[in-house]
């Protein structure tokens, strides 16, 4: 598709992003960490014992990582926003396409987007910390410290707790204009609307929100449109997952002004899928409701898992009885 190719760089970045105030910002942040290494090399090398080592080597990293992650968050934030107006405009497009324009969105505007999963960063970085320490404690001299093996090792120690705390941070927060420069992510919706574009009859994609000015252009907002092929929009279907305690992902079918259906529920036992498949009709007004999900037992001795191919089973279902209650009120 053709406006796939105009969500991507930025043609004329500075009209609308000003970087002046952030690279201040990340001065101070190179300008700390020296400071960091020569106090914590000097210390190491003025004291001796395990208790320096400690001090060293425990302490100085995690008041180190704090301030990383603050001058991080200083950094993102300092990203000035030039305001301006905005041309916008709505698009249908299928799920190949989508990726397609997420991928280079974020190729583009990752670094002002907020990531929601840099806290596991943090934690993962808090991993590092004790290894580094002790590769550093079995061969160390406790007698002698020499002044190049601390150093070396102390800057090593240091530069990856920054490195990762800055980012942390930076990662954390948004800039002023997180209307238009958000992350579209994916999700465990968006999951299984992928899913259900290999389903038979599902014409599965997005509404998406498109963004232009000065050349460039954003994704604004991505809502996912489901609909059946050869019936009107007026079917349709939507993705809804539940996060409590395990995945658990269900269908909702809608058929404005087609039959209307008693309020109840039936099973169905879809073969080759673990659990039975429960639908649940209502009436909202003229829309016919339809909600398909597995019905999972109150108690199980593991987790329940729905898997992709259990899923894309109980869509074809769905379809199915969209198609019975369409064509009933023609």
């Amino acid at each position: 598709m053709e406006r796939n190719r105009h969500v991507g760089k930025m043609v004329n970045e500075s009209e609308i992003i000003d970087y002046s105030r952030r690279r201040t910002v990340n001065y101070a942040f190179a300008i700390f960490v020296i400071i960091a290494i020569a106090v914590a090399v000097y210390f190491l090398n003025q004291n001796t014992g395990f208790l320096s080592l400690i001090i060293t080597f425990i302490f100085g990293p995690f008041a180190v990582g704090l301030f990383s992650i603050g001058f991080g968050a200083a950094s993102k934030r300092a990203i000035d926003y030039i305001p301006g107006e905005w041309e916008t405009e709505k698009t249908w497009v299928t799920i190949q396409q989508y990726e397609t324009m997420r991928e280079k969105y974020e190729e583009a505007y990752g670094h002002l987007t907020k990531n929601e999963n840099a806290c596991c960063g943090c934690v993962c970085g808090m991993f590092v910390l004790p290894v580094l320490f002790f590769a550093f404690l079995i061969p160390f001299d406790f007698s002698v410290p020499p002044f190049l093996y601390s150093l070396i090792f102390t800057t090593i120690i240091y530069l990856i707790v920054g490195a990762i705390g800055f980012w942390v941070g930076y990662a954390t927060v948004s800039i002023d204009a997180d209307e238009f420069f958000k992350n579209p992510g994916g999700g465990s919706v968006n999951k299984y609307v992928r899913e259900l574009a290999n389903v038979p009859d599902v014409k599965a994609g997005f509404n998406v929100t498109l963004g232009t000015r000065e050349g460039i252009r954003t994704i604004i907002e991505a809502e996912p449109k489901i609909y059946v092929e050869g019936l009107p929009e007026t079917v349709a279907l939507q993705v809804q997952v539940s996060e409590s305690g395990f995945v658990y992902p269900y269908i909702v079918g809608t058929v404005y002004k087609g039959g209307r259906v008693r309020e109840g529920e039936d099973r169905h036992r879809i073969i080759g899928t673990r659990f039975p498949a429960l639908l649940e009709y209502s009436m909202d007004d003229d829309v016919a409701v339809v909600v398909g999900r597995f019905d999972i037992p109150k108690r199980t001795s593991s987790v329940p898992h729905i898997s992709e191919n259990d899923f894309r089973r109980l869509a074809v279902l769905v379809v199915e009885k969209l198609k019975e209650i369409h064509e009933s009120g023609q």
